[in-house]
């Protein structure tokens, strides 16, 4: 896309809605609330469609930032019965010149990293650090390597629940792990890796046969099943590398998740036995992280981030399970409410 990042296509009458609309930072210039402040406009700009790829025309609008060209492309897109507004963001940095003496030269680098536009913190989405303890709590195993934190949400597992504790299968070759992300030429997430080292995901026939006999069965994914790395690796075969959906979809918070197919470029972690899935993207928007977890759901248009790796997503459902006492019993939930009902997208 020659460096453009889609950061918005959503119905143009939602552009001011809460949930869905359109927020960026009061201090970042942008086309659709700042337009006075542009050093350039141009209409007839040929860029692609969203959906379909087929070449599209846009407004360009041009803003200085810093040391930046921030360059956007607006355009209103019919969408079956709806008009969608479409929104890319690519910045630039201005030429500069030559600098003599390595020190000096150093000086302008930190003031040009300085002034360039910086991606969120990845700790810092928003649909769970709003929970009361929830970011003091993530921030204390920020520094705690994967294998502990998983070891330790585990043993709290097993003494929490006992007999309805579903087991974990034994673990899996390096070498079988990594070929989940040969599937999308995609650099190997080490957390994932050492997680399906230790372990081969949840023991689903244990998780369905306790719900059936008792009423409960208790599971790592907030409850409910890990999937096995065999059940991964058969969803990652068919998802296909950089395939864009047909239908458009709505990133939580804006400009997060891209507009791809279904698992295209996205490793499942669990899934409801329904269609849908909590993954690791490994193709992310502007804004997104490499690794960040997500939502993906064939039937809602919303596409949610719910943690920046999958070791912070871990940590937050450990969060929930021990200061809490939320998670899904295979039945329904246990706590004050379900876990779904913390998310809050900013």
């Amino acid at each position: 896309m020659n460096g453009w990042q889609s950061i918005y296509f959503h119905d143009e009458d939602e552009i001011m809605d809460e949930r869905r609309g359109y927020y960026p930072s009061n201090s970042v210039p942008n086309p659709i609330f700042g337009m006075s402040d542009a050093v350039r406009q141009k209409s007839g700009y040929e860029h692609v469609h969203p959906i379909t790829n087929e070449p599209f025309e846009y407004t360009l609008s041009e803003f200085q930032y810093g040391d930046y060209r921030l360059k956007y492309l607006t355009a209103k897109i019919p969408v079956d019965d709806k008009i969608y507004q479409s929104i890319w963001c690519k910045y630039e940095p201005y030429s500069r010149k030559p600098q003599l003496g390595r020190g000096i030269e150093g000086m302008v680098l930190q003031q040009f990293e300085t002034s360039r536009p910086k991606k969120p913190d990845p700790e810092r989405y928003g649909v769970y650090t709003h929970v009361p303890g929830m970011a003091e709590f993530v921030k204390k195993y920020e520094s705690w390597p994967f294998k502990e934190v998983w070891l330790e949400y585990d043993a709290l597992m097993q003494e929490r629940f006992g007999e309805f504790y579903t087991p974990l299968l034994p673990g899996t070759r390096k070498q079988q792990i990594l070929s989940v992300f040969d599937a999308f030429d995609a650099e190997p997430i080490e957390d994932f890796v050492v997680l399906y080292e230790l372990c081969g995901g949840n023991d689903d026939d244990f998780w369905l046969d306790s719900i059936e006999e008792h009423g409960c069965a208790y599971a790592h994914i907030g409850g409910n099943p890990l999937m096995k790395l065999s059940e991964i690796e058969s969803e990652v075969k068919y998802a296909g590398k950089d395939v864009r959906s047909e239908y458009p979809h709505q990133s939580l918070p804006a400009g997060y998740v891209k507009n791809n197919r279904m698992l295209s470029n996205r490793i499942p972690i669990h899934h409801d036995g329904g269609g849908n899935f909590i993954a690791i993207d490994l193709d992310p928007d502007m804004r997104g992280t490499y690794g960040q977890i997500i939502t993906v759901d064939h039937e809602y248009e919303e596409q949610v981030v719910l943690a920046g790796s999958l070791k912070e997503y871990i940590t937050i459902l450990y969060y929930f399970l021990k200061e809490l006492g939320v998670i899904d019993n295979g039945e329904g939930y246990e706590g004050d409410r379900p876990l779904s009902s913390y998310i809050n997208p900013q």
